[in-house]
């Protein structure tokens, strides 16, 4: 009991090279300090589990904030003020130190209750003459089923934004990406067209922007991207840019949407018709809160949909509009 009040216990392990991650870790971009050699950038590598043992993370908390192994070493400059010279500043600024997995105000010194040791003993000795496992028949296997329920989120130093601007007259997507959190937050775009699979990453330190910029001059007016970032963050932009002055391409609707989360309990989204026909808008759940509804918005006019949050905060919508133009936007997240 002594030792259990003053102690953190922390296990990682490798998990097959990451081949069961769906999740792409962040890159530092092109040229970063201490994160490239012979070109090609050191990490980070796939996820691995990590589990936190002490009186103060008990209560089957998730944490999605980005750590590495150079988190544990970070850790440990919080416990003993010794610091460690060789992590990147990069690495600093994009992966945590543990302290987010922790609750010190709250501790729970209680000793939990334990397995029978000698019994899980007996159980691994008499594994080992188990006969061989079968291969099972073709057609039996099925796939593993998600396991029921939800478990506590720990709240995390992450505020990150993406969202377009579409400029009508030289056909350039402008994707503004920001962070108003107190920690970098590193996000990857990714072509969904013309490149897929070539992302570029951008690491946005806080209160700063970066942009992404898709020229659709260059791609007949199409743009398809995706923006990728640590917590369930993602976006998707896709449509097709209308170019104002062109012969017959004025006399559609044209539909425009920006989100928006200054009320914390909502997700705004703007519905907008800068074309000249009727625009349907469907917004639909991908997953979390919120109905599939329709919205109608006349020319040169303006509706403001509210989408409610999960009970933790999450957001998984998708907006389409049936103007023929591949239309398309998905913003999802966490609201901490």
């Amino acid at each position: 009991p002594a030792v259990w009040q003053h102690t953190v216990f922390l296990v990682m392990y490798d998990e097959n090279d990451g081949y069961f991650d769906h999740m792409v870790p962040p890159t530092p971009e092109a040229g970063t300090p201490e994160e490239f050699t012979q070109g090609r950038a050191i990490g980070l590598g796939n996820r691995v589990p990590l589990w936190v043992a002490s009186p103060w993370s008990r209560g089957g908390w998730v944490n999605s904030q980005v750590f590495d192994h150079t988190s544990v070493l970070r850790f440990m400059e919080q416990v003993t003020g010794v610091a460690e010279p060789n992590i990147s500043a990069w690495r600093r600024a994009v992966c945590g130190d543990l302290t987010s997995c922790f609750d010190f105000a709250a501790p729970d010194h209680s000793i939990p209750q334990l397995p029978d040791t000698v019994a899980l003993m007996a159980r691994s000795d008499a594994a080992a003459k188990l006969p061989g496992v079968a291969l099972p028949a073709t057609g039996t296997q099925s796939m593993p089923v998600q396991e029921p329920g939800e478990r506590p989120h720990r709240h995390l130093p992450y505020q990150p934004w993406a969202d377009i601007e579409v400029d009508r007259k030289t056909g350039k997507v402008t994707c503004t990406l920001s962070n108003d959190g107190t920690v970098a937050f590193p996000y990857t775009v990714y072509p969904n067209i013309v490149l897929p699979f070539a992302g570029t990453p951008y690491t946005v330190a806080p209160g700063a922007t970066a942009a992404y910029v898709w020229d659709a001059a260059a791609t007949h007016g199409r743009y398809d991207f995706t923006v990728h970032g640590p917590d369930g963050f993602v976006r998707r932009f896709a449509g097709t840019v209308v170019r104002n002055g062109q012969d017959g391409q004025n006399d559609i609707g044209v539909p425009i949407v920006t989100a928006d989360l200054s009320n914390s309990s909502r997700l705004t989204l703007q519905l907008v018709n800068d074309g000249l026909t009727d625009v349907g808008f469907t917004a639909a759940p991908n997953d979390f809160a919120g109905t599939a509804q329709t919205v109608w918005v006349k020319p040169g006019k303006q509706v403001n949909l509210a989408w409610p949050l999960d009970k933790q905060g999450r957001y998984d919508v998708v907006v389409t509009a049936g103007t023929g133009l591949r239309f398309t936007q998905r913003y999802a997240g966490w609201v901490h």
